[in-house]
């Protein structure tokens, strides 16, 4: 790309350089049709001796140009090598850096920058991707730093050239005038002040002859050099070269010269440019290698460090994992040892045992044979003793238990008025004490339900039968009064429920019916006599109302009679069956 752009820049400068010389060498060989006091002519044209009459047709085309003067040649914009180097480099630089920024974004592109090995493409890159705003901020603030001024010294020097080469294109310029008027001619101010005529031109125009390359350089010229010759003889072509006289084939080889000198260096040029970047690209090839190389180098030393590290690190793990097997091995070995050997020992103590049994077993049955029978008979005897002597336990038991029961049921059952009051509790206590060697479950709950009942109860304090009967007695008058109390009842109706109960007729007979408070009251009074304390209670507490109020503390009193009999007649039958 760079030697493109080198060959395209030097071909522009060689055309340059060509059209200049070849005009610089067309006005120097011309000379000037007119004399002194003689008019301007619009171009340089050959004056014959003997005018010839013109035609029709060229005098109205002179006229057609003298009424519309009109440059017949496209004004061309004029080449600046300046301003081309300048774009140049500028669209370079911009395709160099966009080519590095797509680099960072595209493996590929990347992969190509690598192999070109393109210049400062690292450095660039490293900007590209970790560069910031305020590094380039300063970077651009250090940039006055680094540009240095000329001094004085030297600004001096070059005011002072510039003044010499000034005076010396003043002075040349003054001898070219001078010799100018003294040959008798005029100035071009002073001829383009004068008014323009035309002359008429000959039928014969003589031409300059047109430029042509040599063999040896055709080959090497490009399509810029063959266009700079062609745009020549163009200019050539438009040349007429009747007033040159014998200085046109000088004129022509000198150009031809010019042109073959300018093509050489061209090819020079281009040939050097190629070799300086042969030369570049096989350095910077040497470079690339030399630092690949180097890269390499260093990799594979890192690599052989990081594998030794590596390795290193593998052994000493290796070998502590070896030691731990091996420690593990030798003490399941070692608790295997032992294991067999333990039980080397057990089977041998096992069997020394059954070589003693055996001779106890031979000596026994040769000199205590009758030790097996004896034995047999002892443990029968044993057995037959133990049998006696839990049927002994378990008749004393009884016999405990019965006492403690007779003497219970005569303190609840045949107590009279002036016998003195007993506590309950220790006979209980001690029927819990010999039940509990038996666990029977009877006991255990039977016990467990008579002990809180008789836990602060005497032999006076557990009302009889005729005593229950008694208090029946006294309260049946308040229970015919109030059965006859009406809802709501005040002191009056208290009074007349007291007056009228004492008119009701007592019920009488076996088993009288009816709901009525009399036929309760005498259900009950008959049961009660006949010793039936279990359907009185039921009767009583069948009542409702005001009347199962007072009886409330009847029924109580009744109850616990009724549990003791029940728990008492229960321990009793246990006791018979065990």
């Amino acid at each position: 790309m760079f030697s493109a752009v080198a060959r395209r820049a030097v071909t522009q400068s060689a055309q340059c350089a060509a059209r200049r010389s070849l005009t610089t060498s067309i006005r120097s060989f011309q000379d000037l049709n007119t004399r002194p006091g003689s008019p301007v002519t619009s171009q340089p044209v050959k004056a014959n001796a003997n005018p010839q009459a013109t035609s029709p047709s060229v005098k109205e085309e002179v006229k057609r140009i003298n009424e519309n003067p009109e440059d017949p040649t496209k004004k061309k914009k004029k080449f600046s090598f300046t301003g081309f180097l300048f774009k140049t480099l500028l669209f370079t630089s911009v395709v160099y850096g966009a080519t590095l920024y797509v680099a960072t974004k595209n493996d590929k592109v990347m992969d190509f920058v690598i192999d070109q090995n393109l210049p400062y493409s690292e450095e660039l890159i490293e900007l590209i991707e970790t560069g910031s705003i305020e590094e380039l901020q300063k970077s651009l603030g250090r940039l006055p730093q680094n540009i240095k001024l000329p001094s004085k010294d030297q600004i001096d020097q070059l005011t002072s050239k510039i003044e010499k080469g000034g005076e010396t294109l003043i002075k040349e310029t003054k001898s070219k005038f001078s010799k100018s008027n003294k040959t008798g001619y005029t100035t071009p101010e002073e001829q383009l002040q004068k008014p323009v005529e035309i002359e008429s031109a000959g039928d014969v125009i003589e031409k300059l002859p047109m430029i042509k390359l040599k063999d040896g350089l055709s080959d090497f010229a490009d399509d810029t050099v063959t266009g700079t010759i062609k745009s020549f003889n163009d200019l050539i072509a438009l040349v007429d070269a009747s007033n040159l006289g014998p200085q046109k084939d000088g004129l022509i080889k000198n150009i031809n010269e010019n042109v073959h000198a300018l093509t050489s260096k061209l090819v020079k040029l281009s040939t050097s440019l190629e070799e300086e970047l042969q030369k570049k690209l096989k350095t910077t090839q040497t470079e690339l290698l030399s630092d690949y190389t180097q890269k390499e180098l260093e990799l594979t030393q890192n690599l052989l460090d990081q594998f030794n590290h590596e390795k290193s690190n593998l052994e000493k793990k290796y070998k502590a994992r070896v030691t731990e097997e091996v420690e593990a091995a030798k003490a399941a070995i070692t608790q295997a040892a032992v294991n067999a050997t333990t039980m080397v020992r057990v089977e041998q103590t096992k069997r020394f045992q059954h070589m003693v049994k055996q001779k106890i077993d031979e000596e026994r049955d040769g000199r205590l044979r009758n030790l097996d029978a004896l034995n047999q008979r002892l443990e029968e005897l044993e057995k037959y003793a133990q049998a006696l002597e839990e049927q002994a336990v378990a008749a004393n038991n009884r016999g405990v238990i019965q006492s403690s029961l007779t003497k219970l049921k005569s303190l609840i059952f045949a107590t009279e008025a002036n016998t003195p009051a007993k506590f309950l509790t220790p006979y209980v206590n001690k029927i819990d004490e010999v039940t509990s060697k038996s666990q029977d479950e009877v006991f255990s709950l039977a016990l467990k339900e008579l002990q809180p009942l008789l836990a602060q109860e005497s032999n006076q304090s557990i009302l009889s039968v005729p005593q229950l009967l008694t208090a029946w007695e006294e309260l049946t008058p308040e229970l015919r009064s109030a059965s006859l109390l009406p809802p709501n009842a005040g002191l009056l109706g208290h009074v007349a429920s007291v007056i009228f109960s004492k008119f009701l007729l007592p019920v009488k007979g076996n088993k009288p019916d009816g709901k009525d408070i009399e036929s309760v009251i005498a259900r009950v009074n008959s049961s009660l006599v006949r010793g039936q304390l279990d359907v009185a209670v039921e009767e009583v507490a069948n009542l409702k109302g005001w009347s199962r109020k007072l009886a409330d503390d009847w029924v109580k009193e009744a109850r616990v009679r009724l549990e003791a009999e029940f728990l008492i007649g229960l321990i009793d039958a246990e006791s018979k069956i065990v």
